[in-house]
């Protein structure tokens, strides 16, 4: 039963998240092709993630509270709303508004989907749960960005795509109710998590998730600009390129979760950084077949780190107030993306689309000399060993 919850979920997740994807990327190329401008992109970025980091923290506390795949239902609804109202305007103002609309769905979705997976492990063979959970997520992500490029190639406008996706995602609202599981619900004082979070190693993490995140604000908008402008990729190689990347991920976190009881996760969240930074460098490198090398070079970096994430919050906190804390991450991440997309926004506008890749991946690295601080203090706590019980 409680594998047969974790399939499930999986292949559920797996769906919404190739959705979620499939577009994600190519939205900046998409608000260029409208008119807007590298600043006005930066905004809708940043208002999408700033309003998200508004509904995180009480999305995440609701989800110890209330059932999750009511939470995730409504997600669904309002990521469809901002796909609908994406097909119907190209107004600066409107597309400003409804992204906060998308935000919002995006981050409840996140916490809610995240939160139903911890509690589903039951903190029991949690990494082959992970590499069932991510692989199928990153799979999936990478065949829709492979699937989007080829539609867009074949001049499917923009608009009737998201309009197509507008109905997908209300799908998925009346089938998340029947397929996923259903979750305890507890009632927690917040001093309760303050007392869960306010340690300094978890603290210190925090802040090298802070770090690592603002490369996915360069990402969200320029990633896409720079494919299309400066390796001059069509839509098509621009969905193999992503799409290709991401589906190493797939392959990466299925090793890493049959190898973790041979290896120590504080190498794995080295060796994360460390390739998810480099890689995000040299992929700026004016050649595609380069480029795309050291795109799958950060990927696979940025899948250990996430496998890195996962495995330290089911090891770190009670199941039961496991949704408001693994929000904490989520908000962090959320922070540092926002920091990234309105730096870069208009940055690589005038400067050039390689600029905020290589000083994001730069920021990425300091993170790794803060990581090997945060080992020497903290490397015989035995809370981040292969499948031990949390204390």
């Amino acid at each position: 039963m409680e594998n047969n919850s974790i399939t499930k979920l999986s292949i559920f997740n797996s769906i919404v998240k190739m959705l979620t994807t499939a577009m994600s990327f190519f939205l900046g190329v998409y608000y260029n092709s409208i008119g807007l401008s590298g600043a006005q992109i930066g905004i809708i970025f940043a208002l999408g993630t700033i309003t998200s980091i508004i509904a995180i923290l009480p999305s995440g506390l609701s989800n110890d509270r209330l059932k999750s795949k009511h939470l995730i239902g409504i997600a669904l609804a309002l990521i469809a709303a901002f796909y609908f109202g994406l097909s119907q305007t190209h107004n600066f103002y409107i597309i400003a508004l409804i992204s906060l609309l998308g935000g919002i769905g995006g981050t409840i979705y996140i916490t809610s989907s995240e939160s139903l997976f911890y509690k589903s492990t039951n903190k029991k063979q949690v990494s082959k749960k992970i590499g069932i959970f991510q692989g199928l997520n990153y799979l999936m992500i990478g065949l829709g960005m492979i699937v989007a490029g080829f539609l867009l190639e074949k001049n499917l406008p923009f608009e009737k795509l998201f309009l197509i996706f507008s109905v997908l995602f209300l799908t998925m609202t009346l089938i998340s109710q029947f397929v996923l599981p259903k979750t305890k619900t507890s009632q927690f004082a917040l001093l309760q998590y303050k007392k869960d979070i306010f340690r300094p190693k978890i603290l210190l993490f925090l802040l090298i998730i802070f770090l690592f995140a603002i490369h996915w604000g360069a990402e969200s908008t320029t990633y896409g600009l720079f494919l299309k402008k400066t390796l001059n990729l069509t839509n098509f190689q621009m969905g193999l390129y992503m799409g290709v990347a991401i589906i190493s991920m797939a392959l990466t976190v299925q090793i890493i979760s049959k190898k973790l009881h041979q290896w120590k996760t504080e190498y794995i969240l080295v060796t994360g950084l460390f390739m998810s930074g480099v890689g995000h460098i040299l992929m700026t490198i004016n050649n595609p077949i380069i480029s795309a090398f050291f795109r799958i070079f950060h990927e696979i970096g940025d899948a250990a780190m996430f496998f890195f994430i996962y495995y330290g919050i089911t090891k770190l906190f009670d199941l039961k107030r496991i949704g408001g804390n693994a929000s904490i991450f989520t908000f962090t991440g959320t922070i540092g993306s926002a920091t990234g997309a309105i730096a870069f926004g208009p940055m690589g506008e005038s400067f050039g689309y390689h600029v905020p890749l290589i000083i994001s991946g730069t920021i990425t690295l300091l993170a790794l000399v803060l990581t090997l601080q945060f080992l020497r203090h903290f490397a015989h706590n035995h809370e981040y060993s292969p499948d031990r019980p949390s204390r």
